[in-house]
């Protein structure tokens, strides 16, 4: 068979979610990487200039996925070839010639007596066959039919559907085909690409993942659907209906009850559990899998009877797998399709030695003890994970991997991991795992390469042996068109980049960035310096080379990481704290800094691109695009003061106030006596519960005495600046009450107070000698406490908070 020639097909679609937009179509040097393996079988030619030649034929009491796939094929055939496919069903007086689509369990695939037909699919696995010249697509029990419609139209005809704005089809009004007979059934009931762009259900149907997320209807075979989705102990036993009579119900700590994870030994808090897992799952019928796991966080029960089944095991999830085992034991008569999920996760990722799982339990296992330190090596070059997951395979557990693929800081940060998270797919597909899930931007669209993530591990969740880069290929090639070969370049670039740092010597960040933690900042040595600089160049290329409006807007999308980076290395960005680092245009590096008007330039189009895309995340979290456009802004308007400043010093007396009585008691004032209070530092980038208070919530106190010398006292403007208190803060100075800072005075959440830095005209109240600085911190949750420094800042103008620890961070 010649091989024909790939024409850019404009075709307008309506996609579920999407705009009615037109396709750029392929490059020349495109090759479909997803060509099928095997001997095809006998040419046959679907349609000759413009008309078909065959006929789609429905069994005479079609499922409604039968339907479905007829009607999408269809559809597609047409859009290939301009020719209109009927659809019949057996039955309704048509009689095959020979030139017959089959779809599903006709009575002609029976007559045919095909081996594909007798061969179980499963729910999601299909067969393509042929017997002469008769085509027969047939799957598994719930989405089959339809993934071998669209593995014949990806595979043998080269369509594609990168992306849930994208449908691109090959041109060919007369349409000759060897279809490759075949059969697969994906061993992962769950492929769930976890970003953003993956979520569109008429995307995950033609792309073949199944996630919770992209919701299938159940007429089209559905979705892995979670009644409940991990972190649902206080879903199931809610501490504000159960806390106040029960504190027994929920963990022990330091001798304390707290509500913070469930004492599973407790035979009220199972039965609990079980009622409200029944009631749940009979208002949820389709679910297929509840999760009953730890809330976020550590704080397991310390009770003598959890720990005495615990610690001789070394791992908590002995009291997690027998709780657990007891839920799915009391479900499964009722709810025989439905498996109980639980977490292997920070202290119960290792198996317990005395109890498995049961059949009806899945263990989803995370991958934080690997992917959070060392993101850019594979899970076979660290032990902790894989011997976690080995040891779980072991015993027989059903594996449902948590992995993490993105920087969780910097959503839209270059991230060179494509020739990471393949491998570790591969290990995972040999150790049990039975569902995977790579976590990324899902807040947002607008993560580095966000599109082509997607669609390369869809397809290799799918089939983990497809080569990654001949599906980036594919996908670089296909979704840009006329632009694609500077951006294959550039991906190139990341690959490149990976492997030279990846052969780099070193044990730690310092000796190579590549070992940064998976919150690596954007200015790291691997994305940033000449690397930056050659993809500004690459991308400037590819808008010369991109001609028509939806072309335009891929490109200008897939380059705002590139900007992003550049903008953060230059002008600086927002740190996890809430500080802002100075970029090299503002601290002199030695590395020279681009020009202004090309930030200014970076900067306007990134905004436009964020407008347009409707981007909301670049970070996990709360909606932050719009607050790190506006520092961006005000760092290239602004000056930054002058200033000089004195760090307070970085240990502070301490004390807890359980019952609130600081205030009453003027815990505040020079009289009382500290000495049997206890220290702690502000210096460690944590609070309290680093410090021997791991387990406290609630009101605590602060208290430092602060030499002032005279040139100080006396200075004009004198403020003192907290660089962050989480979360609520009340500041006395010399027994006057001097500022507040709490959510209530500021309007602030409490997920965005305790990042925020404050600073106030201090002078009033401050004099020359020894002065008392008391801080009340009330904190509600997680860490607590002052987490930062504290300084005397003197300035040349009025400035706040930020500006002012801006101007201290570009000093030093």
């Amino acid at each position: 068979m010649k091989p024909c020639l790939l024409i850019c097909l404009t075709l307008a679609v309506v996609l579920a979610t999407g705009p009615s937009l037109a396709a750029p179509g392929f490059h020349a040097q495109w090759r479909n990487a997803l060509k099928p393996r095997g001997k095809p079988g006998p040419q046959i030619t679907l349609a000759a200039a413009g008309r078909a030649r065959y006929t789609i034929l429905l069994p005479a009491r079609p499922t409604t996925q039968d339907e479905k796939a007829a009607a999408d094929l269809a559809q597609w055939l047409q859009g290939i070839t301009d020719a209109k496919f009927s659809v019949v069903r057996e039955g309704s007086g048509y009689r095959p010639t020979g030139r017959e689509i089959s779809i599903g369990q006709t009575a002609l695939l029976r007559n045919a007596r095909l081996a594909a037909a007798r061969a179980d699919l499963g729910n999601e696995g299909y067969a393509i066959a042929m017997k002469g010249t008769t085509l027969f697509l047939l799957g598994g029990r719930t989405r089959g039919p339809i993934n071998a419609v669209y593995a014949f139209l990806e595979e043998d005809l080269g369509c594609r559907w990168y992306h849930r704005d994208s449908v691109t089809l090959p041109r060919r009004p007369t349409l000759r085909v060897q279809p490759v007979p075949r059969r697969f059934v994906p061993v992962l009931e769950i492929r769930d690409p976890f970003y953003w762009d993956a979520f569109d259900s008429t995307w995950s149907l033609r792309n073949r993942t199944n996630t919770p997320y992209a919701k299938i209807p159940e007429e089209w075979g559905g979705h892995v659907d979670y009644a409940l989705f991990v972190h649902t102990y206080n879903t199931l036993v809610p501490p504000d209906r159960y806390f106040a009579e029960h504190p027994e119900y929920f963990s022990e700590l330091g001798g304390q009850r707290r509500p913070v994870q469930l004492c599973l030994t407790n035979p009220d808090v199972l039965r609990i559990t079980i009622d409200r897992v029944k009631e749940i799952l009979r208002a949820n019928p389709h679910s297929e899998i509840i999760s009953v796991s730890p809330n976020d966080g550590t704080g397991y029960c310390e009770c003598k009877e959890c720990l005495a089944i615990d610690e001789p095991e070394g791992t908590r999830a002995v009291t997690l797998i027998r709780f657990v085992n007891a839920v799915a034991d009391a479900i499964k008569e009722e709810f025989p399709q439905v498996r109980v999920s639980t977490l292997a996760y920070l202290d119960t990722y290792l198996p317990p030695k005395s109890v498995r799982p049961r059949d009806n339990v899945a263990i989803q296992l995370c991958t934080d003890a690997h992917a959070w330190s060392r993101p850019f090596l594979t899970v076979t070059e660290t032990e902790k994970f894989q011997q976690a997951m080995k040891a779980w395979a072991a015993i027989g557990a059903q594996i449902h991997i948590w992995d993490y693929t993105v920087n969780f800081s910097h959503y839209v940060a270059p991230m060179p991991n494509m020739a990471v998270v393949t491998p570790c797919i591969r290990f995972f597909f040999d150790h049990n795992a039975r569902g995977i899930m790579l976590q990324g931007a899902y807040q947002s669209p607008g993560s580095a390469d966000g599109p082509m993530r997607c669609w390369v591990w869809a397809k290799q969740l799918w089939d983990p042996t497809l080569d990654t880069r001949a599906l980036m290929r594919d996908f670089v090639y296909g979704y840009y068109g006329e632009a694609a070969e500077p951006l294959w370049r550039y991906q190139e670039l990341q690959w490149r980049r990976w492997e030279e740092y990846h052969r780099r010597p070193g044990k730690t960040p310092q000796e190579n960035p590549l070992l940064a933690d998976i919150r690596y900042t954007p200015d790291n040595e691997v994305i940033a310096g000449d690397f930056t600089e050659q993809a500004l160049a690459l991308f400037a290329e590819a808008e010369k080379l991109a001609k028509d409006p939806e072309t335009i807007r891929r490109v200008k999308l897939a380059k705002l990481p590139v900007a992003y980076a550049a903008l953060c290395q230059g002008i600086g960005f927002l740190r996890d704290d809430g500080q802002v680092r100075l970029g090299k245009r503002v601290r002199g590096a030695a590395a020279k800094p681009l020009p202004d008007t090309l930030y200014e330039q970076l900067l306007a189009e990134l905004e436009e691109t964020v407008a347009r895309e409707q981007i909301t995340h670049f970070a996990e979290g709360s909606p932050d695009a719009a607050r790190k456009i506006a520092v961006w802004k005000e760092l290239l308007a602004q000056k930054l003061p002058a200033v000089s400043y004195r760090p307070l010093g970085a240990t502070w007396r301490f004390r807890t106030d359980p019952e609130d009585v600081g205030v009453k008691e003027a815990w505040f004032g020079p009289a009382v006596d500290d000495a049997g209070w206890a220290e702690v530092r502000s210096d460690r980038g944590s609070g309290w519960e680093s410090q021997g208070f791991a387990n406290y919530t609630g009101v605590a106190w602060y208290r430092q005495r602060v030499v002032v010398p005279a040139e100080l006292a006396a200075a004009e403007r004198l403020y003192l600046l907290f660089a962050a208190v989480d979360e609520d803060a009340e500041v006395w100075v010399n027994g006057e009450k001097a500022f507040t800072h709490t959510c209530e005075a500021t309007g602030l959440a409490p997920e965005a107070i305790w990042t925020t830095p404050f600073a106030f005209d201090v002078r009033p109240l401050l004099k020359e000698g020894e002065n008392l600085v008391a801080v009340r911190v009330n904190n509600r949750q997680g860490m607590g406490g002052i987490w930062k420094p504290a300084y005397f800042v003197t300035t040349d103008a009025d400035a706040d908070a930020r500006l002012l620890l801006t101007a201290i961070d570009a000093g030093e």
